[in-house]
């Protein structure tokens, strides 16, 4: 009975102990991101990329993206010109990819710190490599059913349209300015040209 009384106290101060220094830390220290749901995209991209190879047989490409990530894809039954593709050329190459955006607005003490750190100009290696970036939501348009995002490092406004329910549902829990947090998942190349 001793043993098992002295364990069970032993237990509740390390509970107590645990609930002091979490209500000690500072308000900086307890910024939390409020994630919200995603919704995802369908979308074509046209770049012009580094070809590392060709494979003709199995219909694969592995290619270097402008911002450093590789890809392999499948190449399309569609793309005939595949042979005329070399190791090592530039070439423009359009791929189908899903755009999942995750909404991770931030609150709290430390929130601009931490937007900052998002939307660094120099991308971080493990983030490219895993197709994540980070966007700046600049227009949603409810009669229309889109969102317009900018990535955080600059470039083009890219729409994308909600075409079901959900994804309009969607919509209506974005707003201006967010900063998301977009995935990419890359699918089959759908064409491919030697670039000039």
């Amino acid at each position: 009975m001793t043993i098992r009384s002295i364990a069970w106290a032993a237990g509740i101060s390390l509970f107590a102990a645990a609930l002091a220094v979490g209500a000690s830390l500072p308000a900086s220290a307890q910024l939390q991101a409020v994630p919200r749901e995603g919704v995802a995209f369908n979308d074509t991209v046209t770049q012009r990329v580094k070809i590392e190879s060709v494979d003709t047989e199995d219909r694969t490409v592995t290619f270097t993206l402008p911002d450093g990530q590789l890809l392999l894809l499948p190449v399309s039954n569609n793309v005939t010109n595949l042979a005329a593709i070399n190791d090592g050329s530039s070439a423009n190459v359009s791929y189908t990819q899903v755009v999942t955006m995750l909404n991770l607005r931030q609150k709290g003490p430390g929130a601009q710190a931490a937007r900052r750190d998002q939307m660094s100009a120099t991308p971080n290696p493990t983030d490219v490599d895993a197709g994540r970036f980070t966007l700046t939501v600049v227009g949603v348009d409810l009669a229309n059913n889109t969102v317009s995002v900018i990535e955080g490092r600059g470039g083009a406004v890219r729409t994308y349209k909600a075409t079901t329910i959900a994804k309009q549902d969607m919509l209506k829990k974005i707003r201006v300015g967010d900063v998301v947090i977009g995935l990419s998942t890359p699918l089959m190349i759908t064409a491919i040209s030697p670039a000039n």
